[in-house]
């Protein structure tokens, strides 16, 4: 969808540009041409059209330029992927894991599975690309081998909870987010960096009532109603 809504408006740009100096824009020389110089030159060229006019198209044209440009090099990544490193692939996963593109990410972090089986991080996101994809079963299997390798590794037991409350399974769920609550702040990692502490507390809320621990939920709701007041989820 993106992409043919990309090619119509490259299209229009083209005929505009064509009209009007009989010369195509810099953005139609960057996708006939994409390099580093004509994206610096397509980038220079709007982001002065931007600071003198305050132009809103020329910060479409913008946003465009650097998803076109994140895309040539996803793919040249991509072609190159038996090559990389261990953290030029990681890091790759995750920005296809950002980009929702599960599957691609998921490959990704097989790969790494299979090459560093005893790394936690790649079990852990690859979790969560699992999860999002609607493979819950998957899921628990990388989180619960995230935790295997790294006992510490906090976001993976509150990511295990939540895969586990999202099928229902409330009392397993319980059991392990509050064995990783014990590792909050003990764990290589900030946890603040990667989770929500909120929602997380929110979840621990929902997991208590699931379990019928109603004298525990209602410290939990007390403790929220100071730290999230106003929030939806209390009501």
């Amino acid at each position: 969808m993106i992409r043919n809504i990309l090619i119509g408006l490259s299209a229009v740009i083209i005929l505009a540009g064509s009209a009007a100096s009989q010369e195509k824009s810099p953005y139609a020389k960057y996708l006939e041409n994409p390099t580093s110089g004509t994206f610096i030159g397509a980038y220079n060229y709007y982001e002065s059209e931007r600071s003198d006019t305050s132009s809103d198209m020329a910060a479409i044209m913008l946003a465009y330029l650097h998803m076109e440009e994140m895309n040539r090099n996803i793919e040249m990544l991509k072609g190159n992927i038996g090559d990389l490193g261990i953290m030029p692939k990681f890091n790759y996963a995750n920005i296809l894991l950002e980009l929702g593109r599960y599957s691609e990410a998921i490959e990704a972090y097989r790969q790494l599975n299979s090459d560093n089986p005893e790394w936690s991080c790649p079990w852990r996101h690859r979790g969560e690309a699992h999860w999002k994809s609607g493979e819950h079963k998957e899921a628990v299997a990388c989180l619960e081998k995230a935790i295997e390798t790294r006992e510490t590794h906090f976001d993976a037991y509150t990511q295990l909870a939540e895969v586990l409350a999202d099928m229902k399974e409330y009392a397993r769920a319980l059991e392990v987010l509050e064995k990783g609550l014990t590792f909050y702040k003990k764990d290589i990692e900030d946890p603040e960096r990667e989770v929500s502490m909120i929602d997380i507390e929110f979840l621990y809320l929902k997991l208590l009532m699931e379990n019928g621990r109603i004298e525990d939920a209602d410290t939990q709701r007390k403790m929220l109603e100071k730290t999230a007041p106003g929030d939806e989820r209390l009501k």
